[in-house]
């Protein structure tokens, strides 16, 4: 059954509900805002990715996947106007864009107003943002040093398990604006596209730069070794020949030899080349 809530009911705002529910969707009253179902119950002002675009299905964001932060989730009783439909399963409302209290931490730092914010290691929760990040969640209005406004605190853990750092939780409105870090610095030696595409096309994946430049000098090293000794074995035929007609049959024989030898010398170095990027 769905059901409509309404607060400080306008025309304006009534008119814009009334488009939502004839277009089909469960939405909020402004553009920015959308219902979604959560895959678990998340607090107000939590970062949220789609985890399922189709089905309107939203999840906590992590950093690993912060290039799929989506928008933050949105306190309902705050809302003029809002659709529920008592079948969708932890309904959330987020917004993707507007000024909304968001969950924030002291890892980044200090967050002064103007400060871009980013996931943090904490899920569903922003902060400062670092040259490295690559998205970020949007402009930070308030501020937050961990001291003032903090209601909790996270022990983080690395790979090993291993604690390393305490952060403090808070809460500070942030103006949405999802995108990519306009202050980011990469740190990714650049390759030209020729060689990235030649590297993808035989690993079958993608490849960092030491492999393709490494595979680039072992492709070099191996064909001018080989061109070396095939010009040196042809060069020394030719004049021992020249010297001694009556041994032709046992130069060509060693010619041969060091013809093939440099073919090797070859192989070897484009099959050194072909394991170095597949594996």
């Amino acid at each position: 059954m769905i059901t409509m809530k309404i607060r400080s009911i306008t025309k304006t705002s009534l008119v814009v509900a009334l488009i939502a529910l004839l277009s089909g969707g469960v939405a909020a009253a402004a553009d920015s805002l959308q219902s979604f179902s959560s895959e678990t119950a998340v607090q107000n002002g939590t970062i949220v990715q789609l985890t399922d675009a189709k089905g309107g299905k939203v999840g906590v964001a992590s950093k690993k996947k912060s290039e799929n932060t989506y928008g933050v989730t949105v306190d309902r009783n705050k809302l003029s106007i809002t659709v529920s439909d008592e079948s969708i399963k932890n309904q959330v409302y987020v917004a993707t864009s507007g000024t909304y209290e968001t969950l924030v931490s002291n890892e980044g730092g200090a967050i002064k107003p103007g400060d871009w914010l980013t996931i943090s290691s904490v899920n569903g929760v922003a902060m400062k943002v670092a040259d490295e990040d690559v998205t970020v969640l949007g402009r930070a209005v308030g501020s937050f040093d961990g001291k003032a406004n903090a209601f909790g605190t996270v022990e983080l853990k690395n790979d090993q398990g291993q604690k390393y750092k305490t952060v403090t939780l808070g809460k500070i409105p942030v103006t949405v604006d999802i995108k990519r870090n306009p202050n980011q610095k990469s740190t990714k030696t650049n390759v030209p596209k020729p060689l990235e595409r030649i590297g993808q096309a035989i690993a079958e994946k993608p490849v960092g730069p030491l492999r393709i430049y490494l595979s680039l000098a072992i492709t070099g090293i191996s064909l001018i070794a080989a061109i070396a000794i095939l010009y040196s074995g042809v060069r020394n035929s030719l004049f021992s020949i020249g010297r001694n007609p009556l041994s032709k049959k046992s130069i060509l024989r060693a010619l041969l030899e060091i013809i093939l030898t440099s073919i090797i010398i070859l192989i070897v170095g484009l099959f050194a080349v072909y394991l170095l990027l597949k594996l």
